[in-house]
């Protein structure tokens, strides 16, 4: 059986089982074992064991339990909560001071989480109440949460940084880094955009009442002291990465220690806090290893078979150019964004991708930087948008989901344009890496 045969038997039968609506993991583990047995022998199955028993001896992998620890952890000392506080009474002053206050917030608190769905849900519980009693647009409160949220995926220590490091083969820590400028300039364009739109249609965000606009600064220096903890925690965490001082998994094991100071001084730390935690913490990662599982068995079955090097010539041998090529694949990566989980994406395509990348001569930090940019769009995009759903999980059946994808579009518009000046300006991605080195 050719290749090509191969692959397109490979891809019809993944999107059959996908649409039955079987988990992603099994989806991907079954059809590699079809394909496995249809075209070798028994014993590929013992090249699947392997694979998967390889991937997990790489060390890498336990910084992923350890943040998630770490941000369930935060997520119920109630330090989003006070962040918030204290970001909304200092852009008090500003149209739209709620929801510039939540871009702020969610991108301080993307610095100690790191996970996406907390942060919206946090902030959706938090923020969303304040901004529609205050009968802000929902383009600006709905916007907000969801696109702020995201932001997670590409402010360290993003767990996406993380797997895209082990499938890649790049450095953890360069990644980390390379994320904080293009999430700092995608959080700028979000906070630029609610300033703009409230400063042309004042409407969309009355302004605040008298009794906010006119706190006393002793009583604003006071709300300060709620971004001193989340402030020391998300600097020990990056900066023992940035100076080398510990590995992503040392300074995961540091966040956690610290998360639990944070809730022992705000009062909320008692066993089942703990627990509850643990059983988040245990629940998720096990999710994403059963992933990795999928993902490992059906790549390594379409490897053999000879798909990589099918893939890389079909790409290699495309009259656009390297440029072209890699707009090619942002829009593969978009598409599958639209359907998949990014896990699922980032398993099932960089194992393809990042030979092509190097043949063309790209840093792979600076694509790992260009991914997980495009997995905030994957974030945003209908019909899958995973932020959608958790914000409605959250409003409930009081807003649809038509509603909120409505509100999200200028945010989906805006890290489009923050994805084109990554592709176009690596510096962006590349500049704190390079002084790592010196």
């Amino acid at each position: 059986m050719s290749i090509e045969l191969i692959t397109l038997l490979l891809t019809a039968t993944f999107l059959v089982l996908l649409v039955t609506g079987l988990p992603l993991a099994w989806v991907m583990g079954a059809t590699a074992v079809i394909f496995g047995l249809s075209l070798f022998s028994p014993g590929i199955i013992i090249m699947m064991v392997g694979r998967v028993y390889n991937m997990m001896l790489n060390y890498a992998l336990v910084a992923v339990p350890l943040f998630i620890f770490m941000a369930a952890i935060l997520e119920k000392a109630g330090v989003a909560d006070q962040m918030f506080k204290a970001v909304h009474i200092w852009s008090g002053r500003l149209r739209g001071g709620l929801a510039i206050g939540t871009i702020i917030s969610c991108t301080l608190m993307a610095a100690m989480v790191g996970i996406v769905g907390a942060e919206i849900v946090t902030f959706g519980l938090i923020a969303l109440p304040g901004m529609l009693e205050r009968k802000y647009d929902e383009r600006i409160a709905l916007g907000s949460i969801c696109a702020g949220g995201g932001m997670a995926t590409l402010i360290p220590p993003s767990v996406v940084f993380i797997v895209y490091a082990m499938t890649a083969g790049a450095s953890v820590c360069e990644l980390f880094i390379a994320g904080i400028i293009p999430g700092l300039i995608l959080a700028a364009l979000f906070i630029g955009y609610i300033v703009i739109a409230t400063w042309i249609k004042p409407d969309m965000a009355p302004a605040a009442p008298e009794e906010e606009l006119n706190i006393p600064l002793r009583q604003k220096v006071a709300l300060l002291k709620g971004l001193i903890m989340p402030g020391i925690l998300a600097t020990v965490v990056l900066g023992s990465i940035y100076g080398g001082v510990a590995t992503p998994s040392e300074a995961a094991g540091i966040g956690c220690l610290g998360a639990i100071i944070t809730a022992i001084i705000n009062r909320k730390l008692n066993l089942t806090m703990i627990k509850n935690s643990l059983a988040e913490t245990v629940k998720v990662s096990s999710m994403l290893a059963w992933l990795f599982f999928g993902a490992q068995t059906i790549i390594g079955v379409y490897t053999l078979a000879g798909g990589d090097k099918f893939v890389q010539n079909a790409v290699m041998a495309l009259p656009f150019g390297k440029w072209g090529i890699i707009i090619g694949m942002q829009l593969i990566m978009i598409f599958l964004g639209m359907f998949l989980d990014w896990i699922g994406i980032v398993l099932l395509t960089m194992p393809l991708f990042i030979p092509i990348i190097e043949n063309l001569g790209f840093n792979i930090v600076w694509f790992g930087v260009v991914f997980c940019m495009n997995m905030h769009i994957s974030y945003l995009s209908p019909p899958f948008g995973p932020s959608i759903f958790y914000l409605k999980s959250v409003v409930g059946d009081e807003i649809s989901v038509g509603r909120i994808y409505k509100a999200n579009l200028p945010y989906l518009w805006l890290t489009f344009i923050a994805l084109a000046l990554t592709v176009a300006f690596p510096g962006f991605s590349l500049w704190l890496p390079s002084l790592m080195t010196k």
